[in-house]
């Protein structure tokens, strides 16, 4: 079973020492599918850097050979060839940065989309401690980090240390005394880099959860927009959004310093590197022992020697950043998905009569035994109608929950015809269930694609005959373009009638077995309301049914009513047993019903 800390991530409580390794092993796999493009890229650029560094030598030739000796044709014979060698390179590498943006665009796409695919299937409990926007900033811009590391970062710093290792090859070859005063500068660098990897990468996960709190406000003030407008709130959201901000700001702030000492490090290191080479070196070559040219030269590798420095100082900044988010992202893959059982048990779609059993459950939504659910007992029998009516919080929707699986009770059984839930496929389980929630949800496309949810294998036929028996297949014709016609996010430009009529469609398209019903509280005017009951009646028709029930007229057409009090069934029976009754029903009855007779 799983526990609530399973679901939780919370970046703070991260481990940052010693995994870098572990992230690379990880991230490797996603790469390697493209093989032969890597392979293909980094021979591209092996050549390069290393044609690269024969410029300077061409250089060095012109100044002690060519202008020395006042061969005119000689000069312009280097100056040409320093030229093509020079187009050389940047053709080669425009080719080998094609290259890389395909496997790091490819990479990271596949990346995204089995984040995504692991996200969808994760239980309902991870969702109920990360909220969305933590999620969005892990799929978009923590993806998005991991793609500069190997398209920008993985590039330049394998360039950088080939550069530094043909230059310190040609340093030592030409002069080696001037090779070692150089040499002394890269210790204090080392240990620069070193400091700087182990102190910035806690920061950069800091940023990152900000970003993740900034993200998941604005998402949060985007959807309930019309509330904080209405109970005038726009102060206290501008004062919330500014806090975050500036938390935000400070973690950058203290990042950016960290940064900024390594970058005039590099600097500085430049300047001290010229210094020594034309101090020592300008004294030897008045003395004879060095020639000009190669002054030129090692001046010239020294503005190169610190660049590849200055850009890796660039990349650490940049490749923290990306470490920090693919903890993130795989802090989400260490999560376990929804089990899927394995069993002998008959598959629900062999089941011709499908009756429910809730045996003993018990069921809390943490580790605690503050129950949501206790000692719940009941059957449905195969085409029965069952309404769950009770005050908010007395574990209606919890029931329905757990009938399709969200979560697991502590105890006790539920089954469906004699097999225990836990033994059946989720996704076999589902797909016999019709389910229409409470908050009607449709997406963005056509209507056609929200009845069949975008599956492929469902016929605008079928899609057509469902709207039929609903009721509404004539008023979805006579919308501008029909079945094609687009909806806006959540059918925002339907009216709620005609938002309800299709999710009870949408229901009815796979002709569930069991429907499973939370009836909307929103306020209607009668003739939607007329037209819903009558869509509700085609829709319960020959179906086993579950119905949190929040009308009057819904309540008469079942069975049976179960009443739910702080977690537990107080009463079952028919509407006018429960009445007769006066306990719990009638009272609620008196309450809540009663003021819905005309």
């Amino acid at each position: 079973m799983f526990g609530e800390d399973t679901f939780f991530i919370e970046e703070e409580q991260t481990e940052i020492k010693g995994q870098t390794r572990t992230l690379l092993r990880k991230l490797m796999p996603y790469f390697t599918k493209f093989r032969s493009k890597i392979i293909t890229a980094a021979l591209l650029l092996l050549i390069s850097t290393v044609l690269g560094l024969f410029g300077p030598i061409l250089l060095k030739h012109a100044i002690d050979v060519d202008i020395k000796m006042g061969s005119i044709h000689g000069l312009i014979r280097t100056s040409l060839l320093y030229l093509s060698l020079q187009l050389v390179v940047y053709l080669i590498g425009y080719y080998q940065r094609i290259a890389l943006a395909y496997v790091g665009e490819r990479a990271a796409a596949l990346l995204k989309q089995n984040l995504y695919n692991h996200i969808i299937n994760l239980p309902m409990r991870f969702f109920d401690k990360n909220p969305v926007g933590r999620l969005l900033t892990r799929v978009d811009s923590d993806t998005e980090a991991i793609k500069n590391l190997f398209q920008t970062t993985a590039v330049v710093i394998t360039q950088d240390l080939v550069l530094l290792v043909g230059m310190s090859v040609v340093m030592s070859i030409i002069n080696y005394k001037l090779f070692l005063i150089i040499l002394v500068l890269l210790p204090p660098f080392i240990y620069a880099f070193w400091w700087f990897q182990n102190r910035v990468r806690p920061v950069y996960l800091q940023i990152r959860r900000k970003m993740a709190e900034i993200n998941n406000f604005v998402n949060e003030s985007a959807q309930n927009l019309p509330v904080i407008q209405a109970f005038n709130r726009e102060d206290y959201s501008y004062q919330k959004m500014e806090r975050l901000s500036n938390e935000k700001y400070a973690q950058e702030y203290v990042g950016m310093k960290m940064w900024y000492r390594i970058w005039y490090l590099v600097d500085f290191g430049e300047v001290l590197g010229l210094v020594l080479v034309l101090g020592f070196g300008g004294i030897w070559a008045l003395k004879g022992f060095v020639t000009i040219g190669t002054l030129f030269l090692f001046a010239s590798y020294i503005t190169r020697v610190f660049m590849p420095l200055r850009g890796l100082s660039d990349q650490l900044n940049i490749m923290q950043r990306a470490f920090a988010s693919a903890q993130r992202i795989f802090n989400i893959f260490d999560t376990e998905t929804e089990p899927q059982p394995v069993s002998d048990a008959k598959l629900i779609s062999e089941i011709e009569q499908p009756k429910v059993s809730f045996q003993d459950v018990y069921f809390s939504y943490d580790k605690s035994k503050d129950w949501v659910l206790k000692d719940i007992n009941f059957t449905i029998k195969s085409g029965e109608k069952i309404a769950l009516v009770g005050m908010t919080g007395s574990g209606k929707t919890s029931i329905i929950s757990l009938l399709l699986k969200f979560y697991l009770p502590q105890q006790g059984i539920i089954s469906l015809e004699g097999n225990d839930l836990t033994k059946i496929n989720n996704q076999v389980l589902r797909s016999r269930i019709g389910f229409v929630p409470q908050d009607i949800i449709l997406f963005p496309g056509s209507v056609f694609d929200n009845l069949r949810l975008f599956d492929l294998n469902v016929p605008l036929g079928q899609v057509k005959q469902a709207a039929e028996q609903i009721g509404i297949l004539k008023t979805i014709e006579n919308f501008p373009s029909g079945f094609d016609t687009d909806l806006i996010t959540r059918g925002v430009n339907l009216s709620v009638g005609e938002r309800q009529l299709l999710s009870f469609a949408r229901a009815l398209v796979r002709n569930p077995e069991i429907l499973i019903l939370d009836e909307a509280t929103s306020s209607i005017d009668p003739h939607t309301e007329h037209l819903i009951q009558e869509g509700l009646i085609k829709l319960l028709k020959d179906r086993t049914a579950i119905i949190i029930a929040h009308r009057l007229a819904t309540i008469q057409m079942v069975d049976r009513i179960i009443v739910i009090h702080k977690g537990a069934i107080v009463e079952q029976g028919t509407h006018s047993e429960l009445l007769k009754h006066r306990g719990h029903y009638y009272r609620l009855y008196r309450l809540q019903y009663l003021k819905q007779k005309p």
